[in-house]
């Protein structure tokens, strides 16, 4: 889940502390944490090649070939044309591509930011609109609270209906679970439509749009990835 980008924002070039970051032949940096590549017509953030953003900026025809791309593979590391790759799981980028030797600083700064100790969280909060069905009846429609929390490479996504019921997605390599009262893990099928995710777990979809994203926010505090998904879960299966 993504917060749409305006095109225009994609010539413009990104200004942090007075200074603005260069950009190689080929990439433009709409806004921190977002890379584009002109040449494959796709844009990435911090958590790999982004649907929503590279609709957003080069196109629905675009987006909808990312989005078969992605289809074909569970990997969200990237090479891009100028022959940099960057690792989502090692949050850094190498001029030399995948021999990862030489590092991109200017590259890994944009994605990921220089401000994150190793192992801190990454944390954003939204708003938004969510329905949840169960066996395609509709069981709740109305507002949410959206959070997701990104450390080591690794998602979790939670979600708070305003019924008070709470949803905790957790990525396990490359799948995402949730886990029950009971203490069973159920897997979860996980599609990222831009500003909108939608989760299948067992005979549950859930249905989450963004009102607002602040997702480059970082916060110490609120990184509690230890906590146990079961607390966040309240009647799942009820």
């Amino acid at each position: 889940m993504r917060r749409s980008v305006l095109p225009l924002a994609a010539a413009l070039p990104l200004m942090i502390g007075g200074s603005a970051i260069a950009q190689p032949a080929g990439l433009s940096y709409p806004r921190a944490g977002v890379v584009c590549d002109s040449v494959g017509k796709v844009c990435y953030d911090s958590y790999g090649p982004s649907i929503g953003i590279t609709a957003d900026v080069y196109g629905k025809k675009a987006g909808n070939q990312l989005t078969k791309n992605l289809s074909q593979s569970n990997s969200r590391d990237f090479r891009l044309s100028t022959g940099q790759a960057c690792s989502v799981a090692k949050r850094t980028c190498w001029n030399d591509g995948w021999a990862e030797r030489v590092v991109a600083p200017g590259l890994t700064n944009q994605l990921f930011g220089s401000n994150l100790r190793p192992g801190q969280a990454q944390v954003a909060r939204d708003t938004g609109l969510c329905s949840l069905s169960r066996s395609g009846q509709r069981v709740y429609d109305g507002p949410c609270l959206l959070k997701q929390v990104s450390q080591g490479g690794q998602n979790r996504y939670e979600v708070q209906l305003q019924n008070g019921n709470n949803y905790a997605f957790q990525q396990i390599g490359g799948q995402f679970q949730i886990r029950d009262g009971f203490g069973g893990t159920w897997p979860v099928t996980f599609i990222d439509h831009g500003n909108t995710g939608i989760f299948r777990f067992g005979d549950y979809k859930l249905v989450a749009t963004q009102e607002n994203s602040n997702r480059n926010t970082t916060s110490n505090r609120d990184a509690a990835v230890g906590n146990a998904l079961g607390n966040l879960l309240n009647t799942l299966f009820q």
